[in-house]
């Protein structure tokens, strides 16, 4: 009977979801127009304003996994948590496998099947009959009240001693079970594909289900509606809405309101994004043009250095050898310095000459002269 009425209210919802399509249209330009420019928490207070909804009726707790931001509305308010409760009692049950102090083939007699099949039973179909066996498989009320605390951050002081009187969960508590399943995903790969595949088109899924894949744990008990999960936005966040008396859909509205939130957030975030890459790609292009221009300028320096460096070389080569031309002058001159005058010499020569000439003259004179008188002498005998 429980298992019908959940398909029922199943087939409801996803008939309601087919019957709205303004509902579904929630791209980007109509998410900018309902998110823009508010606050989380001013989003969230006209929500609860257009739904008539309060402390008495409703908490929330929402954590994007990728900023940090979380927002709480009355989330340590202990309320009806319908089948819920199913999502910390399976994570416990998995850590048991995991730990080997039981396995998915170990039988669960009140339940009339294995583990594996009760988690496949109690977490897509949310049956409450197999569930309720693994609950008791732990021992007493108590003892599994006690037992699902692993997960919850909350002290002794702040829980409500109707936690343990009976089936009373809080948000908070699903936020936990929702962190440390998220923070340890690749352990619970079974389980966030069973909660995948859950109640399609019902509660969280109900506008967001062809637009962003969602594991979810759902619940439903004489006026409470409740729905706990993550949505793999492209930021993911973690969602859990408890509501008494208001309706199914309330849930499912404030899913698709937050992931409007988140994918706005993320639409802008990689537009700062994208401006800072910019910015940063103009500064770096900036910095290598001014890098270029100090080269260059550096190697016109450089060669101009090197020109004036040719110069003085050449100056310098230009230089010596005029000063060996000087030399090789002074040298000459000094070597000059040191000869005979040759003029000098020449006119010596001359003196020389004549006088030798002179003096052979006169001594052909003089011998053509005595030899006259010879003749004379001679011709007189």
């Amino acid at each position: 009977m429980h298992l019908f009425r959940r398909f029922a209210a199943c087939m409801l919802a996803a008939a309601l979801f087919l019957l709205c399509p303004a509902a579904r249209a929630m791209d980007a330009g109509s998410a900018a127009a309902v998110v823009a420019g508010k606050t989380l928490e001013g989003l969230m207070a006209e929500f609860m304003q257009e739904n008539s909804l309060n402390e008495t009726n409703f908490s929330l707790c929402y954590y994007n996994t990728v900023t940090g931001e979380e927002y709480c509305y009355n989330e340590t308010a202990f309320m009806i948590a319908a089948s819920t409760y199913k999502l910390p009692l399976n994570l416990y049950y998995y850590e048991l496998e995991a730990a080997g102090e039981i396995t998915g083939d170990t039988y669960i007699p009140a339940a009339g099947t294995t583990l594996d099949n009760c988690h496949r039973m109690s977490l897509v179909d949310s049956n409450n009959e197999v569930s309720t066996a693994m609950l008791y498989h732990l021992g007493s009320f108590r003892d599994y009240k006690e037992a699902m605390r692993k997960y919850f951050t909350m002290t002794d002081d702040e829980i409500d001693p109707d936690y343990y009187a009976d089936n009373y969960y809080c948000t908070r508590m699903m936020m936990d079970c929702l962190k440390y399943l998220y923070a340890h995903e690749d352990d619970f790969s079974e389980m966030l594909d069973y909660m995948k595949q859950a109640c399609p088109g019902a509660y969280f899924k109900a506008y967001l289900e062809d637009k962003v894949t969602i594991a979810h744990k759902y619940g439903s008990f004489e006026g409470a509606e409740n729905d706990t999960g993550i949505i793999y936005a492209s930021q993911p966040f973690l969602l859990a809405v408890y509501t008494q008396g208001v309706g199914e859909l309330i849930s499912a509205k404030a899913a698709a309101l937050l992931y409007q939130y988140t994918e706005y957030q993320y639409q802008c975030a990689e537009a700062e994004r994208i401006a800072a890459e910019q910015a940063e790609a103009e500064r770096l292009a900036a910095e290598q043009a001014e890098a270029e221009r100090l080269a260059a300028e550096q190697a016109a320096a450089q060669l101009e250095a090197e020109r004036e460096r040719a110069e003085q070389a050449a100056a310098q080569a230009e230089a010596e050898r005029l000063a060996a031309e000087l030399a090789q002058q002074a040298e000459a001159e000094r070597l000059a310095a040191e000869q005979p005058d040759d003029s000098a010499f020449e006119w010596w020569m001359i003196a020389v000459a004549l006088g030798v000439f002179a003096v052979g003259s006169g001594a052909v004179l003089l011998a053509l002269h005595s030899g006259k008188k010879y003749q004379g002498k001679h011709v007189m005998k």
